[in-house]
C-alpha cells in the first residue's frame, strides 16, 4: 500500500463518500473543539426548518451575546433580512451574528436551538458530539470529533442548497431597512476554493467549512470531487506547518492528493488501492 500521508494537525479523517471507506484517520474519535465547523449543523437545521425566503428580524440578544473579536457581518438591531442571505453570511463569511439570528429564528432561543442540534447530531449517527451554541464560540461543553464532523458533512452535502452555499467564493448582502448600502461583501474563509491563494487552492475542492478559535486551533471540513470520486476530509487542531503555512489547508490538500493518487472507484468492488494490485 502507498505510505500514509503525514498530517501536522491534531486529528484528521479522510473518507470516500460513496462507500464510507475510511482511507486515513488520526485521533478521529477524540473529542476536540470544532470552532466554526459547528455551523454545518446550524445550516442543516435551518435548511430543514425554514423557507429560504423567510424574513428574519434581528434581535438585540442575537448581537449582544457575541464576545468581542468574533467575526460578524455587521447586522443591525431590527434589521429585516432573509434566511437565504443569513445562510450565505453564516457559511461564506462564518458570521457569528448570523448564526445567533438563525438559531433564534428556528429555535426561539439559543438554548432551544442547541437542543435541536444535539438531537439532529444523534439522528445522523454522531456519538461524541455536544453543542451548546450555533456557531462554535468556545465553551468546554461544546465539542465534536473528526469522525462526527464527517458524518455531518456527508449528510449536509446531500442538500443541493447547502452544496451551493459552501462552494460560494463571494457574496454581498443586500441593502435592508436598517442598512442602506449593498456593501457588505465578503469572500470565503475556505482558501481551498480561492484561486488567488497559491499555497492553498485545490481545484477539486467544493466546500465545506473552516473554523478557528485559540482553543480549537485551525479546523476545516472539506470536500473534493473529481471524475465521480468524492472525498471528505476533516482536519482539527491545526497550527502552522514547519514552513509557516496554515496547516489545515496543507493537510487537507495532502489528504486529497493521497486519495486521488492511490485510489480508484470500480463498479464491482467499490474503492480500491491500485498499488495493492501491482
Amino acid at each position: 500500500y502507498a505510505s500514509s500521508p503525514t498530517i501536522n494537525s491534531k486529528a484528521a479523517i479522510l473518507v470516500e463518500v460513496s462507500t464510507g471507506r475510511i482511507l486515513y484517520e488520526k485521533n478521529s474519535t477524540k473529542k476536540l473543539y470544532p470552532a466554526s465547523t459547528t455551523k454545518i449543523m446550524t445550516a442543516i437545521l435551518v435548511l430543514e426548518k425554514c423557507n429560504l425566503n423567510d424574513m428574519v428580524t434581528i434581535s438585540e440578544t442575537a448581537l449582544d451575546n457575541l464576545p468581542s473579536g468574533y467575526v460578524t457581518c455587521d447586522l443591525q438591531v431590527d434589521e429585516e433580512i432573509s434566511v437565504n442571505d443569513l445562510l450565505y453570511a453564516l457559511m461564506v463569511k462564518s458570521a457569528n451574528d448570523a448564526a445567533y439570528a438563525l438559531a433564534e429564528h428556528v429555535g426561539g432561543s439559543i438554548d432551544a436551538f442547541a437542543d435541536m442540534m444535539n438531537i439532529k447530531a444523534r439522528e445522523i449517527g454522531c456519538t461524541n458530539t455536544h453543542f451548546v451554541n450555533p456557531n462554535g464560540i468556545h465553551d468546554e461543553r461544546h465539542y465534536s470529533t473528526a469522525y462526527d464532523l464527517y458524518l455531518m458533512a456527508k449528510y449536509a452535502m446531500q442538500n443541493e442548497v447547502f452544496r451551493t452555499l459552501v462552494a460560494t467564493e463571494e457574496y454581498t448582502l443586500p441593502a435592508t431597512n436598517k442598512y442602506p448600502n449593498a456593501d457588505r461583501t465578503f469572500t470565503t474563509t475556505n482558501l481551498l476554493l480561492d484561486e488567488g491563494s497559491t499555497s492553498y487552492y485545490y481545484k477539486y475542492a467544493t466546500g465545506v467549512k473552516t473554523g478557528y478559535t485559540s482553543q480549537a486551533g485551525n479546523c476545516i471540513v472539506s470536500y473534493a470531487s473529481r471524475d465521480g470520486l468524492d472525498f471528505i476530509a476533516v482536519v482539527l487542531g491545526g497550527g502552522a506547518t514547519p514552513s509557516g503555512l496554515n496547516a489545515r489547508f496543507i493537510d487537507s490538500k495532502t489528504l486529497f492528493n493521497y486519495a486521488y493518487d492511490n485510489f480508484t472507484l470500480t463498479k464491482k468492488d467499490g474503492i480500491f488501492n491500485p498499488s495493492s494490485f501491482l
